[in-house]
């Protein structure tokens, strides 16, 4: 009768076990599966900055841009910037509006690793992407891919 019980006890601890680590597993598909279903919106990343002759840090998103002192005329600066992070084709952009031809010192780009969502313009919704930390310098703004190449 003892090991009866002891069996049993055995059985339903392992039964009890695996069917709490397939719910789990289930319960993680299902929340994975309910953040895609719930982010329709498209996710672009977006920031309007200002920057002066002093430079500066300026995190957007997943991207930190940084401008050195006097990184552009001093009769240019102030200057605004509408910044975006998007994907197109599956490759990841960073856009600066209005176009800037030309730095006296160049300004450095961090992309940090990032595996989410972002929207993808050609493709008109949202793709998962995963990106990796890189870091890159532009001599002046317009769009620069930061990724599949």
């Amino acid at each position: 009768m003892r090991k009866r019980v002891l069996l049993l006890a055995l059985v339903f601890a392992l039964l009890f076990t695996s069917s709490h680590v397939v719910a789990a597993e289930k319960s993680e598909a299902v929340v994975t599966n309910q953040s895609v279903v719930a982010a329709e919106e498209p996710v672009i990343y977006k920031d309007t900055i200002t920057v002066t002759q002093d430079g500066g840090r300026y995190q957007i998103g997943f991207i930190e841009v940084e401008f050195k002192k006097d990184w552009l005329e001093a009769d240019k600066l102030p200057v605004t910037f509408e910044v975006k992070i998007y994907a197109e084709n599956g490759k990841g952009y960073i856009e600066f509006s209005p176009d800037i031809p030309h730095f006296i010192k160049k300004v450095h780009i961090r992309v940090d690793d990032y595996k989410g969502l972002l929207y993808d313009v050609a493709k008109g919704e949202n793709i998962y992407v995963n990106y990796k930390h890189k870091h890159f310098t532009v001599e002046h703004f317009s769009r620069y891919c930061f990724s599949g190449y």
